[in-house]
């Protein structure tokens, strides 16, 4: 489904109904769909509305790997955000504590926290980093497409979404894959200047716990 600018122009829920009216194909209980876009702005909404449910969840671990090789693990329960990396040993804490946001690190030789809301953002659901980028995307001299196909089968949903950007500084493709409206795999291939760079990210869902450390004793970092 091509968006024009004077789809654009109509809110995101009555492109869905349209598309949904138009690209719903219903066996018995079960169904499929397919939406599309070739616009920034048309794939940022189908992007946006593919992983609302995701980013909206407050305990997942989601586990990162570049080009094979094990980045980080993210673990998320509520407020609390727990990350390892794997090529450094580091390892970052995000919490409420005493109603003041804190940012600590801990590593090989020191120990230290921060404190303010700018500091805890941080640290806090850093996969979304990965996930943030349409607003550097440049509107002219590129093309865009995405398009989200998915079903149900005994009440149970599925989708995939294939996102790709191109220019002549390079591109950008997602692949992703949901299960009841939350994220299960992703995987990011950008190539710029002939190197491909592959991120893959998998998000385990309900069973994610972070044990605050006690920094009674780290040092204070002042902003």
């Amino acid at each position: 489904m091509k968006l024009t600018k004077t789809l654009l122009t109509i809110s995101l829920a009555l492109i869905m109904a349209f598309s949904l009216l138009a690209c719903t194909i219903q066996f018995g209980g079960d169904e499929t769909w397919e939406y599309s876009a070739d616009t920034k702005e048309g794939c940022e909404e189908l992007f946006n509305d593919f992983f609302k449910e995701t980013f909206e969840n407050t305990n997942m671990i989601v586990t990162m790997k570049g080009n094979g090789n094990p980045v980080s693990t993210e673990t998320i329960d509520g407020t609390s955000d727990y990350i390892t990396y794997a090529t450094t040993g580091a390892e970052t804490y995000s919490f409420i504590k005493d109603e003041e946001y804190i940012y600590a690190m801990t590593g090989d030789d020191s120990n230290y926290y921060m404190v303010g809301k700018d500091n805890y953002d941080h640290g806090y659901q850093v996969y979304k980093h990965s996930l943030n980028i349409f607003e550097a995307l440049p509107e002219e001299g590129a093309t865009y497409s995405c398009e989200v196909k998915g079903g149900t089968t005994d009440g149970n949903s599925t989708n995939n979404l294939t996102f790709e950007f191109k220019a002549n500084v390079g591109s950008i493709k997602f692949e992703a894959s949901s299960e009841n409206d939350l994220v299960k795999t992703i995987t990011i291939t950008r190539i710029e200047e002939g190197q491909t760079y592959i991120t893959d990210m998998t998000i385990e869902y309900g069973s994610a716990a972070v044990t605050v450390p006690d920094i009674s004793d780290w040092y204070k970092q002042e902003n």
